[in-house]
């Protein structure tokens, strides 16, 4: 079974049409040619296509991001010569406290041990981007070129809620030698900020995208079975509606917060940044909940059996919604609105909304 797992993984072909993979295109700071919020409607739009290839496409402009804001000019050209040839990039950071990703010297080189665990698009992710800790317990980046490397990829761990098309598998690196082009940026340069936190707007998008989906598919749904004039459906695609421009407002009050940074990149705007996507992503994940029990009120037992859409978009959103850390986001909103009270305008935080 592992064996088939593994063959059908490394055959898995996600879509980025030319339009999707154009938004991967930005400068050296890392920020996208097209615009900020044209990078947020295309991750909604690839959430909305396919919960699975949402979670990819923000992989891969997450990556292609930190190659072009902390990669030399010539990783630089490397990934852009990738990127025309068809790879996808991608991030993989997380790991097991005992398997942890460690980087060891050996005969004038360097070598890998360990793995990373949730590797999403493992087996079609071409240049992964993982972190890796030296000697120090510093973490540094490295871009791996999987079509030269001798990984281990397993399946046998992921059997999830939903999102089980991106692939998120286990990945062993063991013995795998990396050379001084292959790292990164300088230690620690993936969780700097406001890029580490600020990047959390990518992933509400993509929710936000899969929740315009589930809201379409649940109006067409009643529409087909003649319920438009049922008052309590119609109460509830109206709260549906509501939610959904709800989260769409703050993704566009998340990107301007981007544009403002980018074009003034002050420790300011990189507070008002922070704060404004802590918001984003916590209002995203409270609509997309208030959406999910909406439709699945509204469809009823008959629209949660397969092949209706409901049953496998509730179960992608869902897992897809379980982020890291969304505590940690609500308790800086709330040290940031204690810390402004103080100030001349406490008014001031409103003028965003």
């Amino acid at each position: 079974m592992i064996a088939e797992r593994e063959t059908t993984a490394a055959r898995r072909c996600y879509d980025l049409d030319p339009a999707l993979r154009a938004l991967a295109a930005c400068d050296d700071r890392g920020v996208p040619l097209a615009g900020r919020d044209a990078e947020t409607a295309a991750l909604r739009r690839a959430g909305a296509r396919n919960p699975s290839l949402g979670r990819i496409f923000e992989g891969h402009l997450n990556g292609v991001q930190l190659v072009a804001r902390c990669g030399t000019p010539e990783q630089r050209a490397a990934a852009s010569d990738d990127i025309a040839s068809g790879r996808l990039f991608g991030v993989w950071n997380t790991h097991d406290e005992d398997d942890r990703l460690r980087i060891e010297r050996h005969a004038g080189g360097l070598r890998l041990r360990g793995g990373k665990t949730w590797a999403s698009g493992a087996g079609s992710i071409g240049r992964p981007i993982v972190t890796g800790a030296w000697p120090d317990g510093s973490v540094q980046m490295i871009v791996l070129r999987m079509d030269e490397i001798a990984a281990r990829i397993d399946p046998s761990e992921w059997r999830p809620l939903g999102m089980h098309d991106s692939d998120s598998f286990r990945v062993g690196f063991d013995g795998v030698v990396v050379e001084s082009r292959d790292l990164l940026g300088a230690p620690g340069e993936y969780e700097r900020q406001p890029w580490f936190l600020g990047g959390a707007l990518r992933f509400a998008a993509v929710q936000t995208g899969i929740v315009e989906r589930l809201y379409a598919a649940s109006v067409a749904y009643l529409c087909e079975r003649g319920r438009a004039e049922d008052a309590f459906q119609t109460a509830r695609v109206a709260e549906m509606k509501i939610a959904l421009h709800t989260a769409g407002h703050w993704l566009a009050v998340g990107a301007a917060a981007w544009r403002a940074f980018d074009a003034e990149p002050t420790d300011a705007s990189a507070a008002e940044l922070l704060d404004v996507v802590d918001m984003a992503r916590t209002v995203v994940e409270r609509v997309a909940l208030d959406v999910i029990e909406r439709a699945v009120r509204s469809v009823g037992a008959r629209g949660l059996i397969e092949p209706a859409p409901f049953a496998g978009l509730v179960r992608d959103l869902q897992m897809y919604l379980r982020q890291p850390a969304p505590d940690a986001a609500l308790l800086r909103v709330g040290r940031a609105a204690f810390a402004a009270s103080g100030g001349p305008h406490p008014a001031a935080p409103f003028a965003r909304i």
